[in-house]
């Protein structure tokens, strides 16, 4: 007697309308809206920053080299402890220390990540319709002005859209979903199925 395990065996025509998943383990899922019709957007320019690509590199690397400061003295407070001659204050200091190296950390991902979008040149999604742009390698924040969606005529949005997640199953019956990719996008606010990907490397108005 021949044992088929973990196999999908079909006898005969077998026909799938839609998607259809085999999985063993977690799934991965991504979301693409089929394009059959057009959307518009307007970026318009509501403060120019004076941080351009060169400034921001400067500051990056000054934020960089002043994080030492305060990540050398963690280890050296790391040492004394380790030693057991540890004073009365040096706990405290060293709490003062490693919140200084946190906040240089902070404004080092946040410089750093600004550098990136002037580097190439992107616009990434905020909030209520705001996003920054790196047009000219200069951040800059924009209001973006859409129009109705083309298919319902109803209010639209601009934001990082989830179109990737991994669902994780486990043993207890429960399902985690974690989200794996986002991409700008307009969204209907009416209907979410209604939505358009946006190219983050535009600069101008565009049909899509």
């Amino acid at each position: 007697m021949k044992v088929t395990d973990n196999q999908n065996n079909f006898n005969g025509t077998t026909n799938f309308n839609g998607p259809v998943q085999f999985a063993g383990g977690d799934i991965i899922n991504e979301n693409f809206a089929p394009r059959h019709d057009k959307a518009k957007y307007t970026p318009e320019p509501k403060w120019r920053s004076p941080f351009t690509l060169a400034v921001l590199s400067w500051i990056s690397a000054i934020i960089a080299i002043l994080g030492l400061f305060p990540l050398g003295k963690i280890l050296e407070n790391v040492f004394v402890f380790l030693k057991r001659n540890v004073q009365v204050g040096s706990e405290f200091s060293m709490q003062i220390y490693f919140i200084i190296f946190i906040i240089f950390v902070a404004l080092f991902i946040l410089f750093f990540s600004l550098k990136r979008i002037a580097k190439k040149q992107i616009r990434v999604p905020l909030f209520l319709n705001y996003a920054i742009s790196g047009y000219g390698r200069r951040i800059t924040l924009e209001k973006i002005h859409i129009d109705k969606c083309p298919r319902c005529g109803g209010k639209m949005k601009y934001y990082n859209k989830p179109v990737g997640w991994r669902d994780k199953y486990y043993i207890s019956g429960k399902t985690k979903r974690e989200i794996t990719k986002k991409i700008p996008a307009l969204e209907c606010r009416r209907n979410s199925e209604h939505w358009y990907k946006v190219d983050p490397a535009e600069d101008n108005l565009n049909d899509f």
